[in-house]
């Protein structure tokens, strides 16, 4: 992948997290989504990561691909740290 490291899709999953509701937020481009953990079961599968999702609801964001590599703010707030969850 051009522009940045590896991105870590062996990261927390979509049945890792049990949460009834799950936001995601991205302030840069004032966003704030709250989504029903079963919907985005049924969307994207339990199997499938964060970060795959993110990429996914961040398609088209200006601020994925930079020369400086991955400066989009989305994330899910349900998660501690990394490029997904902070």
């Amino acid at each position: 992948m051009a522009g940045g490291g590896p991105v870590n899709d062996l990261g927390p999953r979509l049945r890792d997290h049990r949460e009834r509701i799950i936001e995601f937020i991205c302030r840069p481009c004032h966003r704030h989504c709250a989504f029903e953990r079963k919907l985005l079961v049924k969307a994207f599968g339990a199997n499938m990561t964060f970060a795959v999702i993110r990429r996914r609801m961040a398609m088209g964001c200006e601020r994925m691909q930079t020369p400086e590599g991955d400066k989009c703010g989305a994330h899910f707030p349900c998660l501690v740290e990394g490029p997904d969850g902070s």
